[in-house]
């Protein structure tokens, strides 16, 4: 339990760790794998200990979706003749906490622990709003200050970049000590939707807290957080307070953000681009509404959905082009039926990730994809509904309706986010959305198991 405790502390502050540390930039780049071993470390130690005691592992409502999925990347691999390391290495930032979600589905923790794990949550945002204050107002000293070490790994033929170092970051924007606009924003929709399922009334002081969240994921200048903050937030009082309430605030909302869109940016204004020019949070949101985007994302993230998908669906519809990168990007260029508005390159390919994962497994691993999505929102809707008696939370199980509405909020802005980045790959999201997935099911008393193994030496 203390390599959890450690780690949950410790990934959102990785990168700002390692920079500091007086070893070699090999050595740096190969301790960025010291979170990712330990998680396997411990599986490997949970598995060894109930086959020994003959402890059953408990049944989760993923478990068939993810065996299947990994199932078809198989498959696809094999039929496409995927390389291997290529294929391994494409696959490894999704599937790592994975085995996250197993090792805290399948430990024995009390309400305490899973508390206590929220609220470590909770201290680390606190001091990500800190860090992002100081980026803020202390400016360039401050912001090279939390810059990430620049460093590059080449492993099996693949180059690992820093994003914030390769392409930069908009003019004013913040990242806190995560070593990446679109992570830090991402992170702190986390701690939004942890904070909100805490909270029980709207109160003046929650609402100021939950403005200045909103605020600092808006500094990110990342739109797509800043929209998926939204988003957690009507989810969040849609299953606080029902549908007729969230439709007249949705509403309400839309006609406020529509004035202002009206008065700040005009449908027939150029969109500026904020890295290249200083522009506000108000106009970095509603510049995605001018037509001059729309050009633009027909080339990139829009351009994904009307030319990858379509090609896809005409040439390698069951199980993709392969669950290589480099190879399906190629085999995509090459098409015989083609959609494509670019020419494919590894830059920015994974973007639209439900559009990539398409292209590497086909029809049927998104659709397993999908399912996982799914099978972890009613698993967390039954929880949640489990949690009350006649509409009153049991005491009993406060914590367990907590976590069951941060699942609720986070699987809804995670298949959201999706279309825009890949958001389960990044360190400072995917650790964190797995954790609270498997502390729901670890936290739900009523799950089966399967059948006891003993293994004896």
């Amino acid at each position: 339990m203390l390599t959890i405790y450690f780690l949950t502390g410790y990934v959102a502050f990785e990168e700002f760790v390692l920079k500091f540390l007086p070893v070699s930039d090999a050595t740096y780049s190969y301790l960025r794998f010291l979170g990712e071993m330990l998680i396997y470390v411990a599986f490997g130690k949970l598995v060894i200990h109930k086959l020994y005691r003959g402890i059953p592992f408990v049944k989760t409502a993923i478990d068939l979706p993810v065996i299947g999925f990994y199932a078809v990347v198989l498959l696809s691999m094999l039929v496409n003749r995927s390389p291997l390391i290529g294929s391994l290495y494409n696959i490894r930032p999704f599937a790592r906490y994975v085995v996250l979600f197993y090792l805290i589905a399948n430990s024995p923790l009390s309400e305490k622990r899973i508390a206590t794990l929220l609220r470590i949550i909770l201290g680390v945002g606190i001091t990500q709003l800190t860090a992002g204050m100081i980026q803020w107002v202390g400016g360039s000293a401050a912001y090279d200050f939390f810059l990430p070490r620049e460093s590059t790994l080449g492993i099996g033929g693949f180059t690992k970049e820093y994003r914030l170092l390769e392409l930069g970051r908009e003019i004013g924007s913040i990242y806190g000590t995560l070593g990446d606009t679109v992570i830090y924003g991402v992170f702190m929709i986390l701690v939004l939707v942890i904070y909100l399922s805490r909270v029980k009334r709207l109160e003046y002081l929650n609402l100021l807290s939950v403005s200045v969240l909103l605020l600092f994921i808006a500094r990110s200048y990342s739109r797509a957080a800043t929209f998926s903050a939204l988003l957690a937030c009507v989810a969040w009082y849609y299953f606080q307070y029902g549908w007729k309430k969230t439709l007249r605030l949705s509403l309400a909302t839309v006609l406020v953000f529509g004035l202002v869109l009206a008065v700040v940016n005009p449908f027939n204004l150029e969109y500026i681009n904020p890295r290249k020019a200083k522009i506000g949070m108000v106009g970095n949101l509603t510049g995605v509404f001018s037509g001059s985007y729309v050009r633009i994302a027909q080339k990139q993230r829009l351009g994904a959905l009307i030319g990858n998908v379509p090609t896809v669906l005409a040439n390698k519809p069951i199980l993709g082009y392969g669950a290589d990168q480099n190879s399906t990007i190629e085999k995509l260029n090459m098409s015989k039926r083609s959609f494509l508005l670019k020419i494919l390159s590894k830059s920015g390919f994974k973007d639209v990730y439900w559009a990539a994962i398409l292209c590497f497994y086909g029809v049927l691993g998104l659709g397993l994809f999908f399912l996982i999505f799914y099978r972890l929102f009613t698993a967390a809707l039954n929880l949640y509904k489990r949690a009350e008696v006649d509409g009153v939370c049991n005491p009993e199980k406060r914590y367990t309706k907590e976590i069951a509405m941060v699942m609720l909020c986070l699987v809804s802005v995670t298949v959201f986010l999706l279309f825009f980045n890949r958001t389960l790959e990044f360190r400072g999201y995917g650790f964190y959305f797995w954790l609270c997935a498997g502390l729901m099911f670890a936290s739900d008393a009523s799950l089966q198991t399967y059948k006891p193994l003993r293994i004896t030496l």
